[in-house]
C-alpha cells in the first residue's frame, strides 16, 4: 500500500490513519500510520494550497501498484527513508461532518490564444475555483508551467498582482513517450485565466479540461425574471458563493488568504442558504468558531484563526446567526443546544465591553469597503468607512446579538435567559437612540445610507421618527442618481429597509443600476463573480475579483422579488410565507427553493387584461 501526502493548509506533510480489515474467517487486522516505516519521494515535488503543485512524471513508480513486500525488498534503485514520528496537530479529533471537497463540474475553456511567441493564455470564460487537467504529448523532461490569474494585462498576459504572495502556479514535467494526462491533487486556484509556458507545440481547448472544485453541497435555489440584468446578478452571486465553499466559507479563492471572515459572513448567510444546502456545512463551521473561543468568551475575526482581530469585531453576529438561521431554514435545534453556552459567553463578553452609557465602542471594520470616496484614505486599504461611526455599528450589533440570544433562549425554553437578553436588548436600544439619533437631521449618526438603513433594520426609529428616517434614506439615494454609498454590511440593510418601507422602486433602481458603484457596473466591466470592492482594481492590495461579501442582493431576490420566506413560528419550512414585491418595470419573476420539507416554488407574471366597455 502506497499513500501520497502533501503539506495541505498547515505546512509539513503528516499522516494519521487507521484501516481495519475484516476477513471471511472472522478475524481482523488493523493497520495504522504507526505501522508505516518507509518513506520516499514521489512525482509530487512540492505542493501547497496557495502556491500550486510541481509534478515530475519521470518520478512515477508504476511498480507501486505491486504488493508492498515486492516494492520494498524486490526492486532495485529505490531509496527508502525511515518515516519520522511527528507531533500530533493538537485539538480534538472529530469525524468530518460536511460534504467532501470534490470536482463538481468539468468543462472546456472558451479559448486558448497565443499572446506572445510560445506563451498561451486559456480563458475559462468565468472566474471560479478549481484547476485544469492536461492532455499532452512531448519529449521526456519537457517542463510545462501553468500560471493562474483573474485578470489580464493589456498585452494579453496574466496579471497576478492581486494574488500577493500566492504563486498560484502548477508545473508538470513530462515523462515522454505516449500521450500523458495529469491534474493536480493537492492544490486549488481561483482564476479565470491560465497562462501556459513550455507546451510542446500549440495547445488547444481539447487538450485542457477545467475542473470546478468545492465542497459538494447540493444546490438549493434558482431564480429568474424578465430582467436579464437581475438574472446575471443572481448568477454572479451564486457563482461567487460556489467558489468560496471549501470546508469553510472563505473570503476569496485566489490570493494568499482564503479564510473564514466572520464579518463577511454576517450578511452572506441567507444568500448562501437560498442557493445551497448548507445544513451540514454551517453545523461544522460554527464549531470552528467555538474552537477559537477563550475562557472569557472572546472569539476571533477568522475561523479557523489565522489573522484578524482578537477579540472579533462586534459585527460578527454571524456566530449566532449560523445557529438561528439553521433553525429557521432547516429546523435544526441541535445546533443551538450544542453551542448555546459558547454563544452566550460571546454576547456576555461584548456586554462587558460597554461603557457606562451602554455604548460598545471598540470597532475594527464596521461597514467595511464602501465606495472609495467614502473610505479612509491611506488606511486599511481605503476600506474603512469615514462616515459610518464604528461605535454605532458595534452598539447596533450588540442589540442584534441580544435579540438573537433571546430567540435562541426561547427555542430552548430558557425563561431566565429570555428575560435577561430581552432586557439587554432594551437597554442597548435605549443607549443607541440616546447616542445616535439626530433630531435636527431626522436620522442616525451621520445621516448617511449606512447609518439610517442599519437603524431601520434594527427597528430603532420610533413610530413618529420612522417616516423621517425612511424619507432621508430614500432622498439620499435619489440625489445620488440611485447609487449606494454602503459597504459590505449595510448594503443588505439598504435594500431591505427601502423595500419594506414603501420604497420598492428605489431599491429596484439600486439593484438594476449599471453605473458605478453597482453590481451592474461590475458586470459591464467583465465581472463574472463579485468584486471585493465597488471599484475595478488589479494591484496587489485589497482587490479580489471573487468575493461574496457584496452578495446580499442575492437574498433580496429570493426574499422580496420572489417573496419566499420561512416562517419562524414553524421552522424548517413547516409553514412558509409567500410575499413577493412587484416592481413597475419587472414583468415576471420565478424562483424555487429546495427546503427540508420539499420544493417551494414562487412565480408571478403581469398580464394585460382587456378593458371591457358597455
Amino acid at each position: 500500500m502506497v499513500i501520497a501526502v502533501a503539506p495541505g493548509w498547515y505546512g509539513m506533510p503528516k499522516l494519521r490513519m487507521q484501516m481495519e480489515f475484516y476477513f471471511t474467517d472472522g478475524t481482523m487486522e488493523v493497520i495504522n500510520s504507526s505501522s508505516i516505516r518507509n518513506v520516499t519521494l514521489g512525482p509530487v515535488q512540492s505542493a501547497g494550497v496557495l502556491d500550486g503543485e510541481v509534478y515530475d512524471a519521470r518520478q512515477e513508480k508504476p511498480e507501486w501498484n505491486l504488493p508492498s513486500d515486492t516494492i520494498i525488498k524486490g526492486l532495485p534503485n529505490q531509496h527508502w527513508g525511515v518515516a519520522p514520528v511527528l507531533e500530533a496537530p493538537g485539538g480534538k479529533m472529530a469525524s468530518q461532518q460536511l460534504e467532501p471537497i470534490r470536482v463538481v463540474e468539468s468543462f472546456k475553456p472558451v479559448s486558448v490564444k497565443e499572446v506572445k511567441p510560445g506563451i498561451f493564455v486559456m480563458d475559462a470564460g468565468q472566474n471560479m475555483a478549481g484547476w485544469v487537467a492536461l492532455k499532452v504529448k512531448g519529449d521526456r523532461g519537457k517542463k510545462i508551467t501553468l500560471k493562474f490569474a483573474e485578470t489580464l494585462y493589456p498585452d494579453g498576459t496574466i496579471n497576478q498582482e492581486n494574488l500577493r504572495t500566492a504563486w498560484a502556479t502548477d508545473t508538470y514535467i513530462l515523462k515522454g513517450g505516449t500521450a500523458e494526462q495529469w491534474e493536480p491533487r493537492f492544490t486549488y486556484h481561483g482564476f479565470r485565466y491560465m497562462q501556459i509556458e513550455g507546451w510542446p507545440g500549440t495547445p488547444s481547448a481539447d487538450d485542457l479540461t477545467v475542473r470546478r472544485v468545492r465542497s459538494d453541497v447540493e444546490e438549493a435555489g434558482k431564480f429568474s425574471s424578465s430582467n436579464d440584468l437581475l438574472n446575471r446578478i443572481y448568477q454572479m452571486v451564486k457563482r461567487t458563493e460556489a467558489a468560496n465553499l471549501h470546508s469553510i466559507p472563505t473570503d476569496c479563492p485566489q490570493r494568499d488568504e482564503r479564510m473564514g471572515w466572520l464579518n463577511d459572513l454576517t450578511v452572506r448567510i441567507e444568500q448562501a442558504m437560498y442557493n445551497f444546502n448548507l445544513h451540514r456545512f454551517y453545523a461544522k463551521y460554527i464549531q470552528d468558531i467555538c474552537d477559537t473561543q477563550t475562557e472569557n468568551g472572546e472569539i476571533t475575526d477568522t475561523a479557523p484563526y489565522k489573522v484578524g482581530g482578537k477579540p472579533a469585531d462586534p459585527v460578527s453576529v454571524s456566530f449566532l446567526l449560523l445557529a438561528l438561521k439553521s433553525y429557521e431554514y432547516y429546523g435544526n435545534t441541535e445546533i443551538i443546544r450544542k453551542h448555546y453556552a459558547q454563544m452566550k459567553a460571546w454576547v456576555n463578553y461584548l456586554t462587558s465591553r460597554t461603557n457606562k452609557a451602554g455604548i460598545l465602542e471598540y470597532s475594527y471594520y464596521g461597514d467595511w469597503s464602501p465606495p472609495a470616496e467614502f473610505g479612509a484614505k491611506g488606511h486599511s486599504y481605503g476600506a474603512l468607512s469615514v462616515n459610518t461611526p464604528g461605535d454605532l455599528m458595534s452598539t447596533g450589533y450588540l442589540y442584534y446579538s441580544a435579540q438573537v440570544m433571546a430567540k435562541l433562549a426561547e427555542v430552548l425554553g430558557n425563561v431566565d435567559d429570555l428575560q435577561k437578553y430581552n432586557q439587554l436588548a432594551s437597554r442597548t436600544m435605549n443607549a443607541f437612540n440616546a447616542k445616535f439619533w439626530d433630531e435636527s437631521k431626522g436620522g442616525y449618526g451621520t445621516n448617511n445610507q449606512s447609518c439610517n438603513s442599519f437603524a431601520i433594520f434594527l427597528g430603532a426609529p420610533t413610530k413618529d421618527r420612522l417616516p423621517r428616517v425612511v424619507a432621508n434614506l430614500a432622498r439620499d439615494v435619489k440625489e445620488r442618481g440611485y447609487h449606494l454609498t454602503t459597504g459590505n454590511l449595510c448594503t443588505k440593510y439598504l435594500l431591505e429597509a427601502l423595500t419594506e418601507h414603501g420604497e420598492l422602486e428605489t431599491a429596484y433602481k439600486i439593484a438594476t443600476q449599471t453605473t458605478y458603484p453597482s453590481w451592474g457596473y461590475m458586470l459591464a466591466n467583465g465581472a463574472t463573480t463579485l468584486w471585493e470592492r465597488w471599484e475595478y482594481e488589479t494591484g496587489g492590495s485589497m482587490n479580489s475579483h471573487n468575493h461574496p461579501m457584496m452578495g446580499s442582493v442575492g437574498s433580496w431576490l429570493y426574499k422580496y422579488i420572489a417573496g419566499i420566506l420561512p416562517d419562524m413560528e414553524a421552522p424548517g419550512f413547516g409553514k412558509l410565507i409567500l410575499r413577493p414585491y412587484i416592481p413597475n418595470d419587472l414583468q415576471h419573476a420565478q424562483a424555487t427553493y429546495q427546503s427540508v420539507k420539499g420544493e417551494v416554488s414562487s412565480a408571478w407574471k403581469k398580464i394585460r387584461v382587456p378593458l371591457i366597455t358597455r
